[in-house]
């Protein structure tokens, strides 16, 4: 998979779960203080990327800083794919 498509395809799966495009346009944006995620849509985040990537995220190993802006997300999840 290239890694623009493997990017492209997270914010996807987020602006779903987030109902919103602005995760497009920032890649910084502070997903949490800005209630675009809480816990209930971080839990359906995990459970879409495991459905399209096969990556595991369990709730016990999920720490909210490590996914707090569309960039943050990415790089962990490349990060467990490489793993």
């Amino acid at each position: 998979m290239i890694a623009a498509d493997f990017s492209d395809k997270v914010l996807q799966l987020l602006a779903s779960v987030a109902e919103t495009d602005e995760v497009f346009a920032n890649l910084d944006l502070p997903l949490y203080e800005c209630q675009v995620l809480d816990s209930m849509r971080t839990v359906q985040l995990i459970l879409m990327v495991e459905e399209e990537f096969g990556i595991k995220v369990s709730p016990a190993e999920f720490e909210r800083e490590t996914w707090q802006t569309p960039r943050k997300i990415i790089a962990d999840l490349r990060h467990r794919m490489s793993m």
